[in-house]
């Protein structure tokens, strides 16, 4: 099997699944970033949803580490 041959099995193979093979990596990328978004809102924060959908599960950790922002700091304090 030489080179031209593979090159060309590999170009008909993304050619026909490429569509596939870009939704099925989208869709993680998509619920990391509701993830994200979702624990920086709890946490007092607006947006972070690129930070999950671009850095996955790093950006996940990041946003875990977050300090609470003051406003949100006063309402859990208000609670207790």
């Amino acid at each position: 099997m030489d080179i031209n041959t593979s090159l060309q099995t590999m170009q008909s193979f993304f050619a026909t699944y490429g569509a596939a093979l870009g939704i099925i990596a989208i869709i993680p990328m998509v619920i990391y970033g509701i993830l994200t978004a979702k624990l920086a809102a709890k946490k007092g924060y607006k947006g972070y949803f690129f930070t999950g959908f671009f850095f996955n599960i790093i950006g996940l950790i990041y946003v875990v580490g977050l300090p609470l922002a003051q406003q949100a700091y006063g309402k859990v304090r208000q609670r207790q």
